[in-house]
């Protein structure tokens, strides 16, 4: 299995952290597109719009960054709660590299187009699952083939958290007047 389940320590911080997210009154950029450098040529995919709260850019958004930058005032609360789930499941780490909240809706049903967070340099992904949806599967491919071949599968569930290695990957869109929210860091 290429996905790893960890175990969520609900802390109070995360429950805070979940709270605020989940309530009115968090701020969200509006992006047309998940992938908006992924042009699939399979009609299979979409590249449908999310809205997100990004707390770490990555170096890779932007050439003039050397570093990652915070670029927002809950990032302290969200690094806290990562260390907390990293501490507790025991899970080497070097650094963040990138870390967003997003949030999708229904588009037109079909998954986002198989693509990699960093293609410059090895990574990990993390995602916690912050809320209950139906649908909205995280799909995991073959980085080696270029039709990228479907490895594994994951159903998320409220309060999950999984972590795989940086292989291509697409979305599931949840079902229609359903969101599906979920922090996205990756590390190395």
């Amino acid at each position: 299995m290429i996905i790893e389940h960890w175990e969520n320590p609900k802390t109070e911080s995360y429950e805070y952290l979940k709270d605020l997210v989940l309530n009115p009154g968090l701020f969200w950029t509006y992006g047309p597109s998940t992938n908006p450098d992924v042009n699939p040529d399979d009609s299979k995919f979409t590249t449908n719009p999310v809205y997100q709260h990004c707390i770490l850019a990555a170096v890779d958004v932007n050439p003039d960054f050397l570093i990652p930058r915070v670029e927002s005032e809950h990032a302290n609360l969200v690094f806290h709660v990562i260390k907390e789930i990293l501490d507790f499941n025991k899970v080497e780490y070097t650094q963040l590299h990138r870390c967003v909240i997003n949030q999708i809706h229904y588009w037109d049903g079909k998954p986002s187009p198989p693509h990699v967070d960093h293609p410059s340099f090895e990574h990990k992904n993390c995602l916690i699952y912050l809320n209950q949806f139906d649908r909205g599967n995280i799909n995991i491919y073959d980085n080696m083939t270029r039709d990228c071949k479907l490895l594994e599968t994951y159903k998320p569930d409220e309060d999950d958290i999984i972590s795989f290695p940086g292989y291509h990957h697409s979305v599931d869109q949840p079902a229609p007047m359903q969101r599906r929210v979920v922090v996205v860091f990756t590390y190395s």
